[in-house]
């Protein structure tokens, strides 16, 4: 997620009517939140760190690292680090195939797929430790978490949901007082849209542990599936693909 201060003020009916890159769409908003879900899901049943939420993996350090825990206290550093190279490498990747002139959404999200593929097979059969598993996986959300974090023009976070649940209460808030505030933004929508966000996130992590119940390569499959699907639509699209990588001010 992106760490730019957000605009006091959504983006303008010109801004809305206008036709969005499918990666900054509401619905693949909801799909990368599901399958973040999904992924801590599996990360937390099977080695008690998160795979995208590394405010969760810096309080388990410090906590077990105070107790002298240094299993614990070294898995959650590592699964940061992890989840750190993914966004750092995913950056690099984004400004070499921007520079060419080519859509990036498609490849990393194929990359995504087949990685989580690859992860789900090896938790199947147990070739590799699960937490070997789990830092491949907060790699990929680190990919994931770099390329995709606008919906709308609006900054969101799809691997983290603190900053999204204070902007559902942070527009419903100003909805409230609408008519004092006398902007004219519909700030209704965004909270809704802000909303929607943290319950697809929240439906992932259920789905994760009870798909995981089952079978534990189900969760990383699934994930595996849902971007799969999503890249196989951003490659097969005629216009606009990628969301914003500028430093461009929040509209």
């Amino acid at each position: 997620m992106s760490e730019r201060t957000p605009s006091t003020s959504s983006p303008s009916s010109k801004d809305r009517a206008a036709v969005f890159p499918v990666m900054e769409r509401p619905t693949s908003a909801l799909v990368l939140a599901f399958t973040s879900g999904v992924l801590n899901a599996w990360t937390f049943a099977n080695v008690g760190t998160f795979a995208t939420v590394q405010s969760g993996n810096l309080v388990t350090l410090g906590f077990f690292g105070a107790q002298g825990d240094w299993s614990r206290a070294s898995a959650a550093l590592t699964t940061l680090l992890a989840f750190g190279l993914g966004a750092a490498l995913c950056a690099v990747a984004v400004a070499f195939v921007l520079h060419r002139g080519r859509a990036y959404s498609p490849w990393v999200l194929l990359f995504e797929a087949l990685t989580l593929a690859v992860c789900s097979l090896l938790a199947a059969t147990g070739a590799a430790p699960a937490m070997a598993v789990a830092l491949v996986v907060a790699f990929v959300a680190g990919i994931q978490g770099n390329a995709f974090h606008r919906d709308h023009g609006m900054l969101y976070g799809n691997t983290a949901m603190t900053f999204v649940v204070q902007s559902a209460f942070s527009f419903l808030g100003r909805a409230v007082v609408g008519r004092r505030l006398g902007d004219g933004e519909p700030h209704l929508r965004v909270a809704g849209t802000y909303g929607l966000v943290v319950v697809a996130f929240a439906a992932g992590g259920a789905a994760g542990f009870a798909l995981g119940s089952a079978w534990p390569a189900a969760p990383l499959l699934t994930a595996a599936l849902a971007v799969l699907v999503l890249g196989l639509v951003t490659g097969a699209t005629r216009g606009p693909v990628d969301p914003a990588q500028s430093s461009a001010p929040t509209p």
